[in-house]
C-alpha cells in the first residue's frame, strides 16, 4: 500500500522544553511513535460511512433467511468477520508526516511557531526495516466521510482496503498539510533504520541551542541541515544550507560483522558464473558493513532475478534474531560499492 512517488516526508517538532528531550531521544535511538487514532488532534479521525455494508448484508440476511436458517446463521458469521476487518483499524498506529517542510501553517501549529524543527525522512528507508511497519498511504481530502463498501471487505486484501478509508481520507480543511502516513500494526514506539532521518529544517526562530543539541544527537550519520529563512520584502520561505557543528564526528554504527562459514561456495558455480566467483567475495565485504548486519550467511547467483549477460548476485545476512535481509546487487553495484570500501585488492 505504499501509494507515493514522493522520497521525503517530514516530520515537524516543537522543540519546547516540555518535548524536546523526548525528540531528541527519538533521533538518538531511531524511533518513532505511532499513536491510535483515538488520541489523534482531529475529532474525525477514522470515520466512515458504513451504510452501504449494513444495507447489503439486512437485504442479503431477508433473502437468506427466506430460503433456509443455516444460510442466515452462515450470513451472520460473515457480518462478525466483517466487524473483525473493522476493528484492525484500532489495532493500527499513525505516524504522520508532511511532504512540505516549508508551510507556513504547519511551523506554526506543530512547529514551535518557527522555534522548532523539522525531521526529514526517507520513507522507504522508513517503512522497511520493522516487519510491523506494514506501509505508508498518501492522505486524500474530502468533504464526505468514505463509504465502506462491501467490496472493500472481501477484496485479497481487505484490511488495506479498509485502512485506506479509515485512516487514509480526512476533510478538505486539512488539506494544506499534504499529509502522509506510516500505518502500523500495533502502535506505539517503533524502530527504523538510522538512515532514513535525511535532513534537518531549522524554523526561523529556531535557538542556537536547540540546534547544537539536534547535531549533537545525530552526529556521525551523514545528515544534512537546513535554516529556514524568510527574505524581509515577503511572506515566502526559503532555506539555506547550514554547517554540522558535529561533521568530524566518527562514522554512527560503524561494523564488520562475521562472515558465516559456507556462507559461500564457489566449487558449485556454473562454468559462466566462475569468471565472477570474486564478486561473491566483494559483496561479503560491502554487506558485513553495513550497520545492522549482525552475520553474513549467504552470498551467491540469482536464478530468479538474474538475465543473460546480466548476472544478480543476492546476500544474505542477519539483521537481529531471526531477522534476515536480503540484498541484490548487479557487477556494477558491487564495482561501485566496493571501491568506496577502499580496501586493498589483496583483501578479498
Amino acid at each position: 500500500m505504499n501509494t507515493s512517488t514522493k522520497r521525503l516526508a517530514f516530520k515537524y517538532r516543537s522543540g519546547d522544553a516540555g518535548t524536546l528531550e523526548r525528540d531528541l531521544t527519538s533521533l538518538r535511538d531511531a524511533t518513532f511513535y505511532a499513536a491510535n487514532r483515538h488520541t489523534l488532534n482531529d475529532p474525525f479521525e477514522g470515520r466512515f460511512d458504513r451504510t452501504p455494508l449494513d444495507s447489503q448484508f439486512h437485504a442479503m440476511r431477508g433473502l437468506m433467511s427466506a430460503i433456509t436458517p443455516t444460510a442466515s446463521a452462515s450470513l451472520d458469521a460473515v457480518s462478525a468477520a466483517a466487524n473483525e476487518v473493522l476493528e484492525f483499524v484500532d489495532k493500527s498506529g499513525v505516524f504522520s508526516l508532511s511532504y512540505n517542510p516549508l508551510q507556513e501553517l504547519i511551523w506554526a501549529h506543530y512547529g514551535g511557531s518557527h522555534r522548532g524543527f523539522c525531521i526529514g525522512y526517507d520513507l522507504e528507508r522508513l517503512v522497511e526495516f520493522e516487519p510491523n511497519v506494514h506501509h505508508f498511504l498518501d492522505v486524500q481530502y474530502s468533504n464526505a466521510a468514505p463509504a465502506l463498501q462491501p467490496s472493500d471487505l472481501i477484496a485479497s486484501e481487505s484490511h488495506v482496503d479498509v485502512l485506506k478509508k479509515m485512516l487514509g481520507v480526512k476533510s478538505k480543511p486539512w488539506a494544506y498539510e499534504e499529509e502522509v502516513r506510516v500505518i502500523t500494526v500495533p502502535p506505539g514506539l517503533h524502530e527504523h533504520d538510522y538512515r532514513a532521518v535525511k535532513v534537518i529544517y531549522f524554523g526561523l526562530r529556531c535557538p542556537e541551542s536547540t540546534q547544537s543539541a539536534v547535531m549533537e544527537a545525530l552526529a556521525g550519520r551523514g545528515v544534512a541541515y537546513v535554516q529556514v529563512i524568510s527574505p524581509p520584502s515577503s511572506y515566502a520561505l526559503q532555506t539555506k544550507k547550514v554547517a554540522d557543528k558535529y561533521e568530524s564526528a566518527p562514522r554512527f554504527k560503524r561494523n564488520v560483522a562475521p562472515i558465516s562459514e559456507g556462507a559461500i561456495y564457489p566449487d558449485y558455480l556454473k562454468p559462466e558464473q566462475r569468471q565472477h566467483a570474486d564478486y561473491l567475495y566483494k559483496a561479503a565485504e560491502i554487506v558485513r558493513r553495513e550497520p545492522y548486519c549482525q552475520e553474513v550467511t549467504g552470498v551467491d547467483f540469482s536464478g530468479s532475478e538474474s538475465k543473460p549477460g546480466r548476472p544478480i548476485i543476492y546476500a544474505h545476512y542477519l539483521r537481529a534474531p531471526n531477522k534476515y535481509v536480503k540484498r541484490l546487487f548487479t557487477l556494477q553495484d558491487i564495482d561501485r560499492l566496493y571501491k568506496s570500501l577502499d580496501l586493498p585488492l589483496n583483501d578479498i
